[in-house]
């Protein structure tokens, strides 16, 4: 019996699974990817929305990774290959709204911070490269 607590206190410390959460995009998130591509592809005035609008959740995002010895895991990266990163998912997602292309990419930049030293950063899972 003593064995049987011990296993169920075990798996108790374990994390579940986790599952896929529901959030309400806001703003330029609930926008699909396709109307990013056609945005930027014609440089209207609404490509700068989008753009600031990814840059703050960037910002955002960043800010709450707890990632050992990383700081910020778009540091090293600009503006412009930020958005290139999007617009290269946008036009392999175009019915995708913004907000997974923003949660796609911090996952990327993610995993790039945590790359071993002198590893080859590239992209996986068809994700583009910045």
């Amino acid at each position: 019996m003593r064995t049987a607590y011990a296993l169920l206190a075990v798996v108790l410390m374990v994390p579940f699974a986790a599952t896929a959460k529901t959030i309400t995009a806001r703003g330029e998130g609930a926008a699909s990817c396709s109307a990013w591509t056609q945005e930027h592809e014609n440089k209207t005035n609404r490509k700068h929305v989008q753009d600031s609008w990814i840059l703050g959740y960037v910002n955002a995002a960043a800010a709450m990774y707890e990632l050992p010895d990383v700081d910020d895991v778009s540091a090293s990266f600009r503006n412009r290959d930020l958005a290139t990163w999007i617009d290269d998912y946008c036009s392999s997602n175009p019915d995708k709204p913004l907000l997974l292309a923003a949660d796609a990419l911090m996952r990327y930049l993610a995993r790039r911070a945590t790359e071993p030293a002198g590893g080859m950063p590239g992209a996986t899972n068809g994700e583009s490269p910045l």
